[in-house]
């Protein structure tokens, strides 16, 4: 009983948990909103995706920050932000795509992150620079994953729409023209 109360008490834990909660409530919200069936099979691939991966990473992540640069100025925030956007961020939104191919049993594991991890890191610097700059600023450390993971339902709202689009081309089509 005391091995279960320290891992409840765990920031870790309850961090991986919000985080895998907040990305499959996502799924549901999508669902919802676009009127399909409920696939529960996708909102837990996107659970296990936030509790296995997302949260007890972003939590590391952010001790590793916090380490590194002390403090909450605004030159320390930016510092932070730069490095998550310039490392972690491609690497997170890689992971995404491929870890939900594995989980949906793709034959080809990369061609979804190929196709979409540009236009979603974009989006993403759009999204993450002031969230994150705000975060590093004015949110206690033992609160940042939890910050994090409520700016995250909004971007998992995203990323589930992200799932939803057919394969962006990775460049524009031409269009041969006969001379007949």
């Amino acid at each position: 009983m005391n091995v279960l109360r320290r891992v409840s008490q765990s920031h870790l834990v309850r961090n991986a948990v919000f985080v895998g909660w907040t990305y499959a409530t996502s799924e549901f919200t999508q669902q919802t909103i676009l009127g399909e069936n409920y696939d529960v099979t996708k909102m837990q691939h996107l659970a296990i995706w936030g509790l296995c991966f997302n949260g007890p990473g972003n939590f590391v992540w952010y001790k590793f920050l916090d380490r590194v640069f002390p403090g909450k100025t605004l030159k320390i925030a930016l510092k932070k932000m730069v490095l998550e956007k310039l490392t972690m961020s491609p690497i997170w939104y890689g992971g995404f795509f491929i870890v939900l191919s594995i989980l949906e049993r793709r034959p080809d594991i990369f061609a979804e992150a190929k196709q979409k991890i540009v236009p979603t890191y974009i989006a993403g610097c759009a999204f993450w620079i002031p969230a994150q700059t705000i975060n590093f600023m004015f949110v206690p450390n033992v609160y940042r994953v939890v910050y994090v993971g409520t700016a995250a339902f909004i971007w998992a709202n995203f990323l589930c729409f992200m799932k939803r689009q057919d394969e962006v081309p990775l460049r524009p089509q031409t269009v041969a023209y006969s001379s007949e």
